[in-house]
């Protein structure tokens, strides 16, 4: 888990410090603190195809709940990082993408925070070609106290 700290000389105005957690685990501050959470789920994988007449999308990104929260020093919070959706490969025909993981940000005294995962890529058939191919969806999110934010739809 990588640390950014900023420091500050002088009279004042430091850097905010940084915590990134980049794989699912329990973690408690060393200090009370009030830090703004980021909760950003999985994005999906895309189509994969080897017939030309079939047209792909790309997956979906995964949703972001953003929340002010106040972190206390003696709590336990559990931090869950969704994977982005397993790559897929087609020889033949095609196949669907596969959904991202959803990621969360939970413990005592606050309310849980999910991004979830982004859809897999989609595939239109040529023949239907007339209709506009639409990515697949991106992930919703929940509670966020300051913001909710759907992700946005893979490439079509």
């Amino acid at each position: 888990m990588p640390y950014a700290f900023g420091g500050s000389s002088g009279g004042g105005g430091g850097v905010t410090p940084t915590i990134s957690f980049l794989g699912s685990q329990t973690w408690a501050p060393s200090y009370d603190m009030e830090a703004y959470v980021y909760v950003i789920g999985a994005g999906g994988s895309g189509c994969a195809g080897s017939n030309t007449g079939d047209f792909l999308s790309g997956g979906g990104a995964g949703g972001c709940a953003i929340s002010k929260l106040s972190l206390s020093s003696g709590t336990t919070y559990t931090i869950t990082i969704g994977a982005g959706g397993a790559r897929t490969t087609s020889s033949s025909g095609y196949t669907v993408g596969n959904a991202g993981g959803n990621t969360s940000f939970s413990g005592s005294g606050i309310s849980t925070m999910t991004g979830n995962g982004g859809s897999g890529g989609l595939r239109i058939q040529y023949e239907v070609q007339g209709s506009a191919i639409d990515g697949a969806s991106g992930g919703t999110a929940t509670g966020g106290t300051l913001a909710n934010f759907t992700g946005g739809k893979g490439g079509g």
